[in-house]
């Protein structure tokens, strides 16, 4: 009996201890995050004539995020995409795709999303809505967010956010109605990447 009072007295300084540190990383976090350019990819897929699946991404995204580790409801974001950075891993599809046909990159050289809403449904998953704006035109769109993982990094000893959304874009709503009965209307994204702390000009 002694031996098991020792152990349950054990297990609960253990899980005192656990909680204390996280707490007090939950302190040390900041508020104001910026996305790491070097760690994060915002992808698309379209069926191809069903034939083939054409994957691509934008390689030039900048994104400011406001979350609180301990009030994570009250989580905002804006992300601007600059069009021009369109790569599809073929020159001439590119080429193409930044003509007025499509992302029309000369009169729309961005494209941004920010959050009018955010429902965490669990510590790791939530529900972002807000207004994403193509083509000049500005409509809702809802992201499912997963956090990967927060803690300081290895390498750099900050603390990083890792995340993962996902979503659906309907491109002819926007406008972008080219050669939409072989290619696909509705374009599935995926943004992997990572938060670090923004740093002050």
């Amino acid at each position: 009996m002694v031996t098991t009072i020792m152990q349950n007295s054990a297990k609960t300084l253990l899980i005192i201890s656990v909680l204390a540190a996280t707490s007090l990383a939950s302190a040390a976090m900041p508020n104001q995050w910026q996305l790491d350019n070097s760690h994060t990819r915002v992808g698309f897929s379209v069926d191809h004539m069903g034939f083939s699946t054409t994957m691509g991404h934008f390689s030039d995204v900048k994104g400011m995020v406001n979350y609180d580790i301990k009030a994570p409801n009250k989580t905002s974001m804006n992300f601007t995409i600059a069009t021009d950075s369109i790569d599809t891993n073929w020159d001439a599809r590119d080429k193409h795709l930044k003509t007025d046909e499509f992302f029309n990159v000369a009169k729309y050289p961005t494209m941004t999303f920010k959050s009018t809403k955010v429902t965490f449904i669990n510590p790791q998953q939530a529900k972002v809505m807000g207004d994403f704006t193509m083509l000049g035109q500005t409509k809702p769109l809802t992201l499912d967010v997963t956090l990967n993982k927060i803690a300081n990094s290895p390498l750099t000893k900050e603390p990083v956010v890792g995340f993962r959304a996902t979503g659906n874009i309907d491109r002819a709503a926007y406008g972008m109605t080219a050669y939409a009965t072989g290619i696909t209307t509705n374009v599935p994204i995926q943004i992997d990447g990572e938060l670090v702390e923004k740093k002050a000009k």
